[in-house]
């Protein structure tokens, strides 16, 4: 079993496959920022099964595949297919854009995925194509359809609620994914990437994005939970299922379950933190076993930081975009 210091089990592990991104949603990274890990020193698909597989060993059982963009990741049904074969995973589940996955769905299927995540912030084409500098919706919602039909579900809907940009379009959202029978997850904005001003600026508190919502459905607290941070309430109209992720205001640092790999095989042990271990270093290094690789993840989960740095007022510990620490 995988713990920290603060006797927090670890039991997820999210895997960046690439920084790269076929869309440029400015809250996960800025038009300026053109700043990325090149390619070729990314984790082979091998080094990243490595890894996972003593992750797995070591208690981990869920495990989520994301970017950048994971289905630009030309080997990304090969990655599912061999982390579904692996002792002790229970989940695999993918965080997309939804651009590519029309194209993927069947085929992420086949490989042994076992749910999707997709992030749309708006239902609006001209909105999304602001939102996501360029982005064309037709082409996601067209994704959900393949996903639907091909029976990648339960299907999650990331929508990060952002004020004066999108907390318009709750209710829309919301009797959209009534009818396509999809979840909601409604994400605080975050300041990873962002600059104070725009913390400030577009910051909704989930209390907040809540009682927007609660004007028109009637919410009731339900035991439902997933392997991730979010917090459920129903529709009581229709049964819909709303998660709340509310990182800044009322974070979850106590009961967090997760650590992320990044494309370059660096291990990121908190969102709000910058510090990272190099574990490719560790997989590429002749005569280490993955006895060796198993007891280094140990001793830098063990390290794992109590709590997050980052605040409504923009403040963070960590610096860098969020497409480049796994989305």
């Amino acid at each position: 079993m995988l713990k920290d210091k603060f006797s927090r089990t670890i039991k997820y592990l999210r895997i960046s496959l690439t920084e790269a991104c076929n869309l440029h949603c400015f809250y996960c990274r800025s038009v300026r920022d053109k700043t990325s890990t090149s390619c070729q020193s990314y984790l082979t698909p091998d080094e990243t099964l490595q890894i996972a597989g003593a992750f797995s060993e070591l208690g981990v059982s869920h495990v989520r595949l994301s970017g950048g963009e994971p289905l630009l990741r030309k080997n990304v049904c090969h990655l599912v297919k061999g982390i579904s074969h692996l002792s002790g995973i229970k989940d695999i589940s993918l965080t997309t854009n939804g651009i590519l996955l029309e194209r993927f769905a069947l085929l992420l299927k086949n490989a042994g995925l076992h749910r999707l995540n997709i992030s749309l912030d708006s239902l609006l084409p001209d909105k999304f194509k602001k939102i996501t500098n360029g982005g064309d919706l037709k082409k996601v919602l067209k994704g959900v359809d393949s996903a639907l039909e091909f029976g990648l579900t339960p299907i999650k809907i990331n929508m990060v609620v952002m004020r004066g940009v999108n907390d318009d379009e709750l209710i829309p959202m919301i009797k959209f994914c009534m009818k396509k029978r999809l979840i909601l997850r409604l994400i605080e904005f975050m300041p990873i990437g962002n600059s104070a001003s725009e913390m400030k600026e577009k910051h909704i508190p989930t209390n907040e994005i809540r009682e927007k919502v609660a004007k028109h459905f009637s919410l009731e607290r339900t035991t439902f939970r997933g392997p991730g941070p979010a917090w459920y309430e129903y529709v009581k109209e229709d049964g819909l299922l709303i998660g709340f992720i509310s990182a800044v205001s009322q974070h979850f640092c106590k009961t967090c379950n997760r650590v992320r790999l990044m494309a370059s095989g660096k291990l990121h042990l908190c969102l709000g933190h910058e510090n990272q271990v190099d574990l490719a270093a560790v997989v590429r290094s002749p005569g280490n076993s993955v006895e060796d690789l198993k007891e280094h993840i140990k001793s830098v989960v063990w390290d794992k930081p109590a709590v997050h740095r980052f605040d409504k007022n923009g403040s963070t510990a960590n610096k860098r975009v969020m497409s480049g620490i796994g989305g």
